[in-house]
């Protein structure tokens, strides 16, 4: 007799993994299958079964009142044999290849399969793909085959990089109708007038004789009276294409004549060889509570002096690198938090989680602000789906990820889609740190940090975002505890900063190498890390010696020469800033924030 013992309870960890191995070696017995498809010429042997579970296309054939119901055989049109067997491969393994090559074959198939989770990973890889040379193209593609998460993916990418992609051959054989919608966008984003300008007359040359009754409408589309005098007569109007079309030319020479009988002063104004509408990247600054903020945060705002209170709740401000000098935006509506993070999608601004702000007394919250650039708004959006604080935030491939923060034992991801307005869940990182940054690099997502309490070295993680997944990095030098690190992607490579030391790092990650660079003359806490044309510029506060005088001065790192400058100071005693960068049109903001904190 067996003794009276506790119960075994067994699980063999291999078996889900060795039955769908089983059933694939089965497939080369006949009598052991019971179905057969047949596609191209090729037929491929397997289970029912194994069908129903991977494709809603196969459980309704095979489990509705369909003659191929109880058919040994079934035949599937228009279905390529080579893509069929990477989806079988798929329902009997769980891998995939995905390429290039196979891709719209298999976005194509397994929508007509319904194979959702391979569609589904197709689409991801698509995106992730998109480049100004082939934006056009997937964009065109996503339109056939009926995926709209690709089409806007595509259509962002065009709007925020017009002038690359109208280089390009693609953007030559764009449909007239697309053509339209692209250039009327008020998101559409160009440097010059002149840009729009000559992709209209690049597109019309391409295919004279078919395109060129299309010119007057196009023109319509662009701001003519933005182009310089030199620009409308010596080029414009000298162009063989608007020579060629009567209404174009008599629009061009009515704009000339316009513009030649302003006062020159105004004129000037209208120059076109300045950014349209005079784009510039720019510097944005939010800053949290500041040194010089009143203590009270319990009297009654309505007591208050409106003219205070507007001094009081100023927080939010960009830098122009060439005029040198701050300058206000509309303020962020609820001032004084900590801990959130901010970044740039399309050229608007995110505002995520975050404590302790002026309109709420919870710790950690879920809300999201996004500021409309184009209207100098601030409006919510779609809440996070984990309340957050001393989280950090990155772009990558059109979406805003979101690493941390939350109160789990382990580093809870989501990311946010713009053109849906949802967040989603993403696989949690690997490893468990506190103190961390993340930033985005070759379509990759890097979260480098390590646990506060424990002051470990620093580790390095790498989320790739098609097949939702983490992998550790091990790489040489890799440096040691940093506190609250930031970091930034330029060029290829990560730059690292913290708030412990005036050390910067540098990571190569295609030579998987860690390399010191030059050292800042200041420590920076609580503040940002972020690049403006080329250039590093690092925020962020500290105290400066016995004194307690606080310092918020802005250094600038010059990679070609290797060297760090004192750019300017933040315009506040900010504790706390986020910051980031966009495009906009300076002249539209001219009130300059007076800079106390000199």
């Amino acid at each position: 007799m067996v003794r009276n013992v506790d119960d075994l309870d067994f699980c063999l960890s291999s078996h889900p993994q060795s039955i769908l191995e089983g059933l694939r070696s089965l497939c080369s017995h006949p009598k052991l299958v019971d179905v057969t498809l047949s596609a191209g010429g090729r037929d491929f042997p397997c289970h029912r079964g194994v069908l129903a579970l991977c494709s809603a296309y196969f459980r309704s054939m095979f489990s509705g009142d369909f003659v191929e119901s109880i058919a040994a055989r079934v035949e599937l049109q228009d279905v390529d044999p080579d893509i069929l067997s990477c989806l079988l491969d798929f329902a009997y393994t769980g891998k995939l290849t995905i390429n290039q090559s196979n891709v719209e074959g298999l976005i194509c198939t397994s929508s007509q399969l319904q194979f959702q989770t391979v569609r589904a990973v197709c689409s991801r890889y698509l995106q992730h793909q998109i480049d100004a040379t082939n934006c056009l193209g997937i964009l065109e593609f996503g339109a056939i085959h009926g995926c709209p998460e690709v089409m806007a993916k595509a259509w962002a990418f065009l709007l925020e990089n017009f002038e690359a992609v109208q280089q390009g051959e693609e953007f030559l054989l764009l449909g007239k109708e697309r053509l339209v919608a692209c250039l009327s966008d008020e998101g559409l984003h160009i440097r010059t007038e002149c840009t729009r300008v000559k992709a209209i007359l690049n597109w019309v040359r391409h295919h004279k004789e078919s395109r060129l009754c299309h010119l007057p409408e196009l023109l319509a589309l662009s701001r003519l009276h933005l182009l310089s005098l030199d620009y409308l007569a010596d080029t414009l109007l000298k162009d063989s294409l608007v020579q060629a079309s009567p209404s174009c030319r008599e629009t061009v020479e009515k704009i000339h004549k316009e513009k030649v009988d302003l006062a020159p002063e105004y004129t000037d104004t209208l120059n076109s060889q300045s950014p349209q509408p005079n784009l510039q990247e720019v510097l944005l600054v939010m800053g949290g509570r500041a040194l010089d903020d009143s203590d009270d945060e319990d009297s009654d705002e309505e007591d208050r002096d409106p003219r205070l209170q507007r001094l009081l709740t100023r927080n939010f401000a960009f830098y122009n690198t060439k005029t040198k000098q701050w300058h206000e935006l509309p303020n962020f509506p609820n001032p004084n938090k900590w801990g959130y993070a901010m970044v740039s999608l399309n050229n608007d601004v995110y505002v995520t989680g975050g404590s302790r702000g002026s309109n709420t007394n919870t710790w950690s919250t879920t809300e999201t602000w996004k500021y409309i650039t184009r209207e100098g708004r601030w409006v919510t959006v779609a809440p996070m789906l984990r309340p957050r604080t001393n989280h950090t935030s990155a772009t990558l491939n059109g979406e805003i990820y979101v690493i941390g923060g939350t109160t789990s034992d382990r580093v809870e991801v989501e990311h946010y889609d713009p053109y849906s307005d949802t967040w989603a869940l993403t696989c949690p990182a690997l490893k468990y740190v506190t103190n961390f940054t993340a930033t985005a690099c070759h379509g990759k997502l890097y979260v480098i940090g390590s646990c506060a309490v424990k002051y470990n070295a620093l580790a390095m993680q790498c989320y790739n975002p098609v097949i939702d997944s983490w992998i550790s990095i091990c790489s040489p030098f890799i440096p040691k505890y940093l506190s609250s690190p930031r970091s930034v992607c330029v060029d290829g490579i990560i730059y690292l900063v913290a708030d412990n030391t005036k050390k910067v790092y540098s990571y190569d990650p295609e030579a998987n190498m860690w390399q010191k660079v030059q050292l800042l003359h200041m420590l920076h806490e609580n503040g940002g890390l972020v690049a403006v044309d080329g250039k590093l510029f690092v925020t962020g506060g500290h105290w400066k010696g016995m004194e307690g005088d606080y310092g918020v001065e802005v250094e600038v790192y010059n990679r070609a020469s290797n060297t760090w400058e004192v750019e300017c100071y933040l315009p506040k005693l900010w504790f706390y800033t986020g910051v980031c960068t966009i495009f906009l049109d300076p002249s539209q903001w001219p009130e300059v924030f007076p800079v106390e904190s000199e």
